[in-house]
């Protein structure tokens, strides 16, 4: 086992990608126990022969249709419409517009990037601090893998065996609860920025808007719906989301020859999360085998730790693993080692899949690893420490809603109802 993981730390010191570094790691180990060949194979098959994984393919493919159509405009150009009269009401439409967004996509960099192409350049020309704009919408980002349709809340389910209907409602509740905050913040430096408010909205302006983007907001609508009402499940939702984004790229006017390059991208996205899930089960495979979650138990137990306490160390341990480790491979590596833990401390499944994934909003504005950085960082040339410098005020504010959310008595029991 030691040499399996020792293979494992090296490669990712040596910039291997996770999917093969796991791969490789577990190959290690299956060889030094003098496993056959089919043993491989079949692990890594049976980490994918599930029907339920169709949704993540599906919901990339669904937020690749919607970014390329012309649907992230006609969103921000409703909401700006709505609200431009505002002193301010720029950052705040930016906030809602990518919370809406991310209500159909899922993805943080996917966000982040269709959102900062067209928010961070108009906020610069209306007079914003550029570091302000790329600050906020890096963050704002972070909320594509909390709201639903979240592909690593998705992933967290398979692997826990926990309800993604529950998983996807308390990510939208905490979702939208962080909106409201960001956006209290964005109004807040708005008002204070001095950039005058444009003209108010006519009515037949609000009426245009509307028309054009009600197709957008019908998709949160559908997929959502139908799931809390019973309609059809998270993965039948996935396959809705995309006939329904093709339907809307069609009445955009856009032709099925030019969404071939969107199969491209989205078949990419899919293929990598795929193999991050095999290469993760020869490494769980190894983990349980040599009774690491055990072994993990026993030790932690005897330290004789709180709740509280339990729960501050893990994030701890988020919040600097974060750093070098994206949200799926974060999930599929510790979860297999933290499930029997979680489980003789009465910590809802649920309640830490939020926990979970804003300690991840957090590590993806937070070098050295931190990919919406680097996302808006290719958007706008800036420099990627100087993004992260926009968004150190939002890193701040992240982690004291964390520490709210960890550690505010009564809060599980909230998640222990969906």
């Amino acid at each position: 086992m030691t040499a399996a993981l020792s293979s494992f730390f090296a490669l990712l010191v040596g910039g291997v990608p996770v999917a093969f570094a796991l791969g490789t790691c577990g190959l290690i180990y299956l060889l030094l126990q003098g496993a056959a060949a089919p043993t491989l194979a079949a692990q890594m098959f049976s980490s994918l022969n599930s029907s339920g994984l169709l949704a993540i393919p599906f919901f990339i493919l669904a937020a690749e249709i919607m970014s390329r159509s012309g649907a992230t405009i006609r969103l921000i150009n409703l909401i700006d419409t709505l609200l431009r009269h505002t002193r301010g009401g720029l950052p705040v439409i930016s906030v809602l517009a990518t919370a809406l967004f991310s209500s159909i996509c899922g993805s943080s960099v996917a966000t982040a990037a269709a959102m900062g192409t067209v928010l961070i350049p108009e906020m610069t020309k209306r007079g914003y601090d550029r570091l302000f704009a790329v600050g906020l919408i890096a963050t704002a980002g972070g909320l594509g893998i909390l709201i639903p349709p979240s592909v690593p809340l998705v992933v967290y389910g398979m692997v826990t065996e926990t309800s993604i209907a529950a998983l996807f409602a308390a990510g939208g509740a905490v979702g939208l609860v962080l909106t409201l905050l960001l956006s209290i913040v964005a109004y807040i430096y708005g008002r204070r920025s001095g950039v005058a408010p444009r003209p108010r909205a006519t009515r037949e302006e609000i009426r245009k808007a509307f028309v054009s983007g009600l197709g957008v907001l019908m998709s949160p609508v559908i997929v959502l719906g139908g799931i809390y009402g019973g309609i059809f499940t998270p993965m039948e939702a996935a396959a809705v989301s995309c006939v329904y984004a093709i339907f809307l790229a069609v009445l955009y006017g856009q032709s099925l020859k030019e969404m071939l390059p969107m199969l491209t991208s989205a078949a990419s996205m899919s293929s990598v999360i795929m193999l991050i899930l095999a290469g993760a089960q020869l490494f769980g495979y190894l983990l349980t085998n040599e009774r690491v979650p055990h072994e993990m138990f026993v030790f932690i137990s005897s330290l004789e730790l709180s709740r509280n306490e339990l729960i501050i160390a893990i994030m701890l341990f988020f919040l600097i693993a974060g750093m070098f480790l994206e949200v799926i491979s974060m999930i599929l590596i510790t979860m297999p080692i933290l499930l029997p833990v979680l489980a003789g401390f009465d910590i809802n499944l649920v309640f830490f899949a939020v926990l979970l994934v804003l300690n991840m909003e957090i590590a993806i504005i937070t070098p050295p690893i931190g990919l919406n950085l680097f996302t808006i960082s290719a958007i706008t040339k800036i420099p990627v420490m100087r993004v992260f410098r926009g968004c150190i005020p939002f890193v701040i504010i992240l982690a004291v809603f964390l520490a709210f959310m960890a550690l505010t008595p009564g809060i599980q029991t909230f998640f222990e109802l969906l």
